[in-house]
């Protein structure tokens, strides 16, 4: 049996990160070559939110998007918000990882515009985000 520790979660996180990024890079070139397509991703990666903190990544969504958010320990309160400042999904408490997506026919799809992935530290004490990554279409 592996011991995860800390810094073993850190380095994991990282690469998937740096993963992510490659195949989002990849993603985007193909789509470029696509010509009608359009993509769009932001992210905020390895931040320590302090209590009352929030950390929000943007896009633009056409047809989809998909949000997803990790951090080392419960404390921070995932959302999901259109341009209109609705929230269309959001963790029902502090999770370590969560993940939402949502598009054209979808209950929860605002139509084309900006939505925003957001994470919050309603805890007490700091917590270490990962990540908040939102990628569109």
């Amino acid at each position: 049996m592996t011991k995860t520790t800390p810094t073993t979660k850190g380095r994991r996180a990282r690469r998937l990160a740096a993963g992510l990024a490659l195949t989002g890079g990849s993603a985007l070139a193909l789509l470029g070559l696509a010509g009608t397509a359009h993509a769009d991703a932001s992210s905020v990666t390895n931040a320590w939110l302090a209590p009352g903190q929030e950390a929000c990544a943007a896009a633009h969504a056409t047809t989809y998007l998909e949000a997803s958010q990790q951090s080392t320990s419960p404390g921070l309160k995932f959302k999901l918000i259109a341009q209109s400042g609705l929230v269309i999904n959001s963790s029902p408490g502090p999770y370590t990882y969560w993940k939402t997506s949502t598009g054209t026919g979808s209950a929860n799809w605002q139509g084309p515009g900006d939505y925003t992935a957001c994470a919050k530290n309603n805890g007490t004490s700091p917590v270490y985000l990962y990540y908040v990554i939102i990628t569109t279409s």
